[in-house]
């Protein structure tokens, strides 16, 4: 017999990975705040920061949330009758979670520390360096997807779509 959660510890999971889930939206949208903020800055120092304070949010309130969700939220599919591939919309919000931390280790850390270090050196003339440019519009659109993304997480645990998975029928042996 496989272990299931009783009713208190799934109740304990499920707002462990509820408050992440909220740490991890709120931190997403205080980048893309500071992110559309950052275009705006009026010297090198305010650029400095603003991305100083991006990095420190990218650390805090998006790294370890997204973790403790995925990690809850396997937890929650295996030891409770949801399952980790009985329904669509377990499998829509594994891999969703999995591919925007994947672009966030991948593609946005690297660019927030390129920003950082191109403010630091140049200052407010980072705005005008082409790669800082389009570093920042990445950035910022990558804060744009993973709030699109959370928010269609959000839908599909509420409404869960197209039903469970369906199984091929084992062959009958001899």
């Amino acid at each position: 017999m496989r272990y299931r959660l009783n009713m208190r510890k799934k109740n304990l999971l499920v707002s462990i990975h509820v408050l992440g889930a909220m740490a991890w939206f709120g931190g997403t949208l205080g980048m893309l705040i500071l992110g559309i903020y950052m275009g705006n800055a009026e010297n090198g120092e305010q650029l400095y920061y603003t991305l100083s304070s991006m990095h420190m949010i990218d650390g805090t309130l998006i790294k370890y949330p997204a973790m403790v969700v995925l990690i809850t939220g396997l937890m929650l599919s295996v030891w409770t009758h949801w399952g980790l591939t009985k329904h669509y919309w377990v499998l829509i919000k594994l891999v969703s979670t999995f591919f925007i931390i994947m672009l966030g280790i991948l593609f946005l850390s690297d660019g927030l520390s390129f920003l950082i270090a191109t403010a630091e050196k140049d200052h407010l003339a980072a705005l005008q360096n082409a790669s800082f440019h389009r570093t920042s519009i990445s950035l910022t659109l990558g804060a744009i997807f993973n709030v699109a993304a959370m928010v269609m997480m959000t839908l599909v645990t509420y409404y869960k779509p197209f039903g469970k998975i369906k199984r091929k029928p084992k062959p009958e042996s001899r």
